[in-house]
């Protein structure tokens, strides 16, 4: 017996001890990182996009945030990118102090899965009761996209793309964001707001521009860490509450949040008010038409007038029709139960967001940003697959039926050799003789928009593989109006170069580095002083002194270990690598 207990001695005091040091390097690891596996009531997710003119703006942000800091209540997680190359960092906040996390040294924040994974990281990262996305962009453009990155594809993340990032972070929207703040000029846009409404429950916008430095997360954090009990509605009102609209030029500052749940009811009201105004457009054009230049107009600062504020509009567009009357007063009623909170600039009332209505048929699908054709159109907005607002649009705009054009004839080489660029020739006709814009898919994950042409002209534009392989082109084109034609297709080969038995190459590395990544039985890094004496069969002896962090070779090619016979650590590497 007592064999026994002395055994169940050893194992309590085992157990115990395992306790005790699992417990201790459990705070290590949470002090390293910040993360803790304990719920907190809130986390706020900012993702930072200032690769592009707010790159300064930044650090005014993080100052903001450091003022406050995280509590275990309030976590605070923030992506930024800023304008230099590989800088974008995450950083979890431990009280007020910026921890570091593992992320990728260059990302695109205008692509909609570098949004997925920071916030599905997060969200892992940190369970929580409640979650707060702030997107802080460039160039808003209301329903035309979101986050430029300069240093990215050119595209900003779509309405399509929007949804299905949105989608995937909250698993078909089982589990709802609480807020989105939209940090970016025109985003408090009615459109953009329909299209994530059930991703979040409140949505926080500016109906006109954002000015660098406005949104007080000072004092919303300062709220939020006083009391973390308060609900969704709560910190989206706090939000507005704390904003301070300014007029700069044209910009009248006009800020509010929507309740999402009732934006379906609200399209359904403007939904009724196009039937009616497509049915007796004959009766009504001049009024609406002298009721459109009368609203209030947003993005006035960009020479547009297409985001107008659909509640002055609307008292704007006098009637006497009593079936007309019934529906504008339910969309006005409609308008106020979905705002909870707005704020303006006195004298220059907003109902708390803009929304789309051209003036001219120039002006339907106007890419703001661009300077080619958008690369998603109005038509594919699910406001306006749900609303008859778009065909009310064509109508009052006497834009025609409108016939796609013809997908585009691509001719240009079939073959060639990575890394050398090769031009290709497009063109297409339009059966209505609209001007055209070419969109081109190169097989490689890589995409870009052509400059529009008149109907049957050509455009020549290169492209550049940077790998062996068999890659199909993709291209169609569209007109001015959103048509898109049908898929025209090239394939085309970059085949590897033949090699002998003497065509051995090898190359000595031996210097500083930054950055080592491994991916399946490969590595790669970025070289930060060092040197490369190579042997090439086709170039003979070449000696370099790699000093450059980003791009170029050997940092962006991956070399297979079983290739590479010596050391590489996070910092140093020194060996021999045979290329066969």
């Amino acid at each position: 017996m007592k064999h026994v207990y002395l055994k169940a001695k050893i194992v309590c005091i085992c157990t115990i001890l395992f306790l005790i040091v699992g417990s201790n390097q459990a705070s290590i690891i949470a002090e390293k990182t910040g993360i803790t596996n304990m719920s907190s009531e809130w986390v706020v997710m900012f993702y930072q996009n200032g690769d592009n003119k707010l790159s300064p703006y930044i650090d005014v942000c993080l100052d903001l945030i450091e003022t406050v800091g995280a509590t275990d209540d309030v976590k605070i997680a923030v992506l930024i990118d800023k304008k230099p190359l590989n800088d974008t960092k995450l950083y979890y906040y431990n009280g007020k102090t910026a921890v570091e996390q593992e992320w990728p040294l260059e990302s695109d924040m205008s692509d909609p899965e570098t949004l997925v994974q920071f916030a599905e990281k997060v969200m892992n990262d940190y369970p929580a009761n409640h979650y707060c996305l702030e997107i802080t962009a460039n160039k808003g453009s209301g329903w035309q996209g979101v986050c430029w990155d300069e240093h990215g594809d050119g595209i900003m993340i779509t309405m399509p793309e929007i949804y299905d990032a949105l989608d995937e972070i909250t698993e078909n929207g089982c589990f709802k964001l609480d807020v989105i703040l939209m940090q970016t000029c025109l985003g408090g846009n009615l459109e953009f707001q329909y299209q994530v409404r059930q991703f979040c429950d409140y949505y926080v916008g500016y109906a006109d521009c954002g000015l660098v430095g406005d949104i007080p997360f000072d004092g919303i954090l300062a709220e939020l860490v006083e009391n973390p009990s308060m609900t969704s509605e709560n910190l989206a009102t706090i939000i507005v509450d704390q904003f301070t609209p300014q007029q700069i030029q044209n910009i009248y500052q006009a800020m509010g949040a929507t309740d999402s749940l009732m934006l379906d009811e609200l399209a359904t009201g403007i939904d009724d008010l196009a039937l009616f105004l497509i049915d007796n457009i004959d009766l009504y054009k001049d009024d609406i038409q002298l009721a459109l230049e009368d609203a209030r107009k947003y993005g006035l600062q960009f020479n547009i007038d297409y985001y107008i504020d659909l509640v002055d509009f609307l008292e704007h567009l006098s009637i006497n029709d009593p079936d007309f009357n019934g529906i504008k007063n339910d969309v006005l009623n409609k308008v106020e139960n979905a705002v909870v909170s707005k704020v303006a600039l006195e004298g220059y009332p907003s109902c708390g967001f803009n929304f789309y209505f051209p003036n001219n048929k120039d002006d339907y699908n106007d890419a703001l940003r661009y300077d080619h054709a958008l690369p998603s159109p109005y038509k594919e907005t699910l406001f306006a697959i749900d609303t008859n607002w778009d065909e009310f649009l064509k109508i009052y705009l006497e834009i025609p039926n409108n016939v796609a054009p013809n997908p585009p004839t691509i001719s240009g080489p079939n073959k060639g050799k990575a890394n050398e660029e090769y031009e290709f020739i497009l063109s297409a006709t339009d059966p209505q003789e609209d001007d055209v814009t070419f969109y081109i898919e190169w097989g490689d994950s890589t995409y870009e928009m052509t400059d529009s042409v008149s109907s049957g002209d050509e455009v020549t534009i290169g492209h550049t593989w940077d790998a062996e392989g068999t890659y199909e082109i993709k291209a169609k084109s569209i007109d001015q109006y959103g048509a898109e034609s049908d898929w025209a297709t090239l394939e085309v080969s970059m085949p590897k170069r033949k090699t002998s038995s003497n065509s051995l190459s090898a190359a000595i590395l031996i210097g500083k580095i930054t950055h080592i990544e491994y991916q399946d039985g490969s590595f790669r890094f970025l070289p930060e002083k060092m040197m490369y004496i190579g042997y090439h069969a086709d170039q003979g002896l070449v000696i370099q002194i790699l000093d450059e962090t980003v791009g170029g070779f050997p940092c962006c090619n991956y070399i297979d270990l079983v290739n590479f016979h010596g050391i590489a650590t996070s910092k140093f590497i020194c060996g021999i690598w045979s290329i066969v």
